[in-house]
């Protein structure tokens, strides 16, 4: 053997022996002669539980320092668009890459919000498509058992081109041959049903993982025919699916908006080499992300070029790792796509939810019932039925924005009475996602009284609450906390008044409808008769002690099983999968104990 392949060999060797990210980011500067990175900063490789991959400053940069400037052209991005473009150019037989330009081409077709995948979700999730069948092809292009069945065509170029980036990406099962820990450790799509189930029993986060694993539950399914023709014949279907969780966790937790508006209305994803080693800061971010292109330059964006600049946004010190701030997500949001809660330094925005209704309503209250009444549920009514919450919950929905217009209107007659009433955008900072009205589902275990009955959990109809909380006592942000019931109040107004009707056709026997005009004059709180406030803030009340308790409570459970789990068998990986759980709940309970202090003030002053 020569001397020249023998240099050769050991250099391949080193290669395969270099981290993928180091070598990700070396091969991805080297063939992009435009891109350029400061050389203040380096990539440095962390294990999951110390950080993870991450970019450092090695030394001082100063404020306003374009740290990383990246050729979109050059170094290699990933999306749907430009692949499903070059895809239908090549003009061949891939089933997978078939059933992929199928469904982007639905994508375009207007679809309704409600009750199907949002065309947002359709185009992560060919996007996730892409990237599971490419790391299949390649895994089975680099594997010398299999190599030699690896057909030749776009897919098998698409792979080594995009190699080193697709690398980088972890594939399930096949990342685990040198005995590393699981690359997704506490993604939702790998926790067991029991850890959904009694880990995270009881938060909203419940609710979105479920959300989250049904939803490519079912994309798997439909995807399974098209992935098992092309890689069945090598690969087992424990394998592809894996690949398949794998390549969806990886679109979750590194894509970001594509900023080109290279497909519909620019709300595209893409995948971007070397910025997304970027980590994320809520709090203190000290570096952001602009896409830039000339003056006129339309064209550059619409074939998505131009360049993507990474700015500092205050003094680095020496040592301090360059975080960037994905966008404002609250906690049990951030952990169904990115698979970790940002710990809580100084102060942040976080969210909790508050039950629009109780589980049970008793259409009596003022009635003494007898135990046989009771059991008939002849004066109550059961609220975690979707066929009876479903109607109110529209209704509310509907009496919010009818009140919003109606105090509009108020205030465009400039009525200076009317118009101290509409509340203050005094916390500017606030996320503009916290200022409409937005009502989710939460898992709740059945009631006993139905429960031998209908013994699955069920739904119950609950408002997003959002307020600023702190490390330590809270005593600055009591004007957050009171936005935060302002802002809320109207729904509760609104579900009074419903409450109220039902109540009243109950008490004189009628099965007349719910009047909307009724809950819409409550919800803007003009009504003359009633102060609805009174009851609107008994229900809140109510809703956060009922919420508070059921944490606590759940919680308490969660850490008996887990404490039973480990004496049995309890892997590092259930360890982190419990820290998040923990720290899900706890920003929970930060919110709701915030308002609740917040709501005792001001019925005390009221």
């Amino acid at each position: 053997m020569s001397q020249q392949s023998n240099v050769e060999d050991t250099t391949q060797a080193q290669k395969e022996c270099e981290h993928p990210h180091s070598r990700l980011w070396t091969s991805t500067l080297h063939k992009s002669p435009n891109s350029h990175v400061h050389p203040a900063i380096e990539l440095v490789i962390r294990p999951p539980s110390e950080g993870g991959t991450g970019i450092v400053a090695i030394d001082d940069i100063p404020a306003g320092t374009i740290v990383m400037s990246l050729r979109l052209e050059e170094v290699g991005m990933i999306d749907a668009t430009s692949i499903i473009q070059s895809y239908k150019q090549h003009s061949q037989n891939d089933a997978v890459f078939n059933m992929l330009v199928e469904m982007w081409e639905k994508d375009l077709t207007p679809v309704k919000k409600s009750g199907e995948e949002t065309q947002e979700g359709k185009r992560l999730a060919v996007l996730a498509g892409i990237v599971a069948h490419l790391q299949l092809v390649r895994y089975k292009d680099r594997s010398p058992a299999v190599t030699s069945e690896v057909k030749e065509g776009f897919a098998l170029e698409e792979s080594r081109r995009l190699g080193n980036f697709l690398d980088a990406m972890p594939l399930l099962p096949q990342h685990s041959t040198k005995g590393d820990r699981h690359p997704f450790p506490t993604h939702f799509l790998f926790w067991t049903d029991d850890e959904i189930e009694i880990l995270l029993r009881g938060t909203i986060a419940q609710t979105k993982a479920r959300e989250v694993r049904a939803g490519v539950g079912l994309i798997v399914r439909e995807w399974s025919k098209s992935f098992l023709k092309e890689h069945s014949t090598t690969l087992s279907q424990a394998d592809i699916l894996n690949a398949i969780f794998s390549a969806f966790a990886s679109v979750l937790s590194r894509s970001f908006g594509d900023a080109a508006g290279r497909d519909l209305d620019g709300k595209g994803r893409m995948l971007v080499p070397v910025v997304d080693m970027l980590n994320h800061d809520s709090e203190y971010p000290n570096v952001n992300w602009k896409w830039h292109v000339g003056v006129g330059d339309e064209d550059m964006i619409a074939e998505g070029k131009g360049d993507i600049a990474v700015t500092t946004l205050r003094d680095i010190r020496k040592g301090e790792e360059l975080c960037k701030c994905y966008g404002w997500r609250p906690a049990w949001d951030i952990a169904s796509s990115y698979g970790f809660v940002p710990r809580l330094v100084s102060e942040r925005w976080e969210c909790s939810v508050i039950p629009l209704f109780p589980a049970v309503l008793d259409l009596a209250p003022d009635v003494i019932s007898t135990p046989m009444d009771k059991a008939r549920g002849d004066s109550s009514l059961d609220l975690l039925l979707e066929t009876n919450y479903g109607p109110l919950v529209q209704a509310v929905i509907a009496a919010v924005d009818a009140s919003v217009e109606i105090r509009s209107r108020m205030n465009r007659n400039d009525d200076p009475a009317n118009a101290a009433q509409i509340p203050i955008e005094s916390d500017s900072d606030r996320p503009h996602q916290l200022n409409r009205l937005e009502v989710l589902s939460l898992f709740r275990p059945p009631l006993p009284q139905t429960a031998a009955s209908y013994p699955f959990p069920r739904r119950q109809p609950v408002v997003v609450v959002g307020a600023k909380i702190a490390m330590g006592a809270d005593t600055h942000n009591q004007d957050y906390h009171k936005r935060a019931i302002t802002s809320i109040l109207p729904a509760f107004r609104a579900a009074a008044s419903a409450i109220s009707q039902l109540r009243h056709n109950h008490q004189n026997s009628m099965s007349s409808p719910i009047a909307a005009s009724q809950m819409a004059i409550a919800a803007a709180s003009i009504d003359n008769n009633t102060d609805w406030d009174i009851p609107a803030l008994c229900l809140i009340r109510d809703g956060i002690d009922d919420r508070i308790q059921t944490l606590l409570q759940d919680g308490k459970d969660a850490e008996l099983w887990l404490e039973k789990a480990t004496s049995i068998n309890c892997s590092e990986d259930g360890y982190s999968r419990a820290y998040v759980s923990r720290n899900v709940r706890e920003a929970e309970l930060k919110v709701l104990d915030r308002i609740r202090h917040e709501l005792s003030e001001w019925q005390v002053k009221s």
